[in-house]
């Protein structure tokens, strides 16, 4: 579904994209790790549009979309949850969830206050809610939710928009381990309903939840296998998870 030939990005002087290539197929949650600076940002950022590579290509459910502007990428099926909450903190959970379905759609309201008598907006918005686990938190106000509820939020927001592909960018950020628990149900329960690109640090969760793990190490893909393969895979350990994961 995702294939990155050969991508370059660099900023002055520094090169934090060299030459990187991967795939992410149909169906896989394929996770990028790499410690801080190795370039897994930069990377998630060009996928949709968001930084120009300097060269190499980005192909998209068959489509070369290097040089796509963003929202004809969106349009093909690419949504990303951003690592920074994205959301109307004075709107309540639904209506947020019903302004990117409404976006989706591109239908337009004279009078917000009636969205919620319109079925193609309440249906889709609470059935969205609920695949994050907030469909009874639907008329609290964005701000007064728990973090994790608004990252929960934000990925529900991602979903409005039908996405072929979802990209994560550390979405336990900031979390604690309870939290943490439920974003990784939500995403045990999105897998093989779409295709997932996911940045992230903790290592137990890619090592639950990924089928594929591509590893960045200044800015250079220096692995792309299995979990298993990747524990296992010495230049990973020395490189990144270090001596513990090694005795693990």
């Amino acid at each position: 579904m995702l294939k990155v030939n050969s991508l370059v990005k660099s900023f002055g002087g520094l090169l934090a994209i060299d030459k990187l290539s991967f795939q992410v197929e149909t169906g896989q949650l394929h996770a990028v790790i790499g410690p801080n600076g190795a370039g897994k940002t930069t990377l998630i950022s060009q996928i949709p549009g968001e930084l120009k590579p300097d060269s190499g290509t980005i192909f998209f459910d068959g489509n070369d979309i290097s040089e796509t502007p963003i929202h004809l990428r969106s349009e093909l099926g690419l949504a990303r949850s951003f690592q920074i909450t994205n959301i109307f903190l004075e709107m309540t959970t639904w209506d947020n969830v019903a302004l990117a379905v409404q976006a989706q759609t591109g239908h337009s309201f004279h009078f917000w206050k009636d969205a919620r008598k319109e079925p193609n907006l309440r249906e889709p918005a609470l059935e969205f809610l609920k695949q994050v686990g907030l469909e009874e938190r639907n008329n609290i106000l964005a701000g007064q939710l728990s973090h994790g509820e608004q990252r929960q939020l934000e990925i529900a927001m991602a979903l409005a928009t039908r996405p072929k592909m979802l990209l994560l960018d550390e979405p336990m950020a900031g979390m604690g381990p309870e939290e943490s628990n439920a974003m990784v149900k939500i995403l045990l329960g999105l897998k093989r309903k779409l295709t997932i690109l996911l940045i992230e640090h903790d290592m137990d969760v890619v090592f639950t939840l990924a089928d594929m793990i591509t590893v960045l190490v200044y800015g250079r893909g220096i692995a792309t296998d299995s979990p298993d393969a990747i524990r296992n895979n010495p230049e990973v350990q020395a490189a990144y998870l270090g001596e513990e994961e090694d005795r693990a």
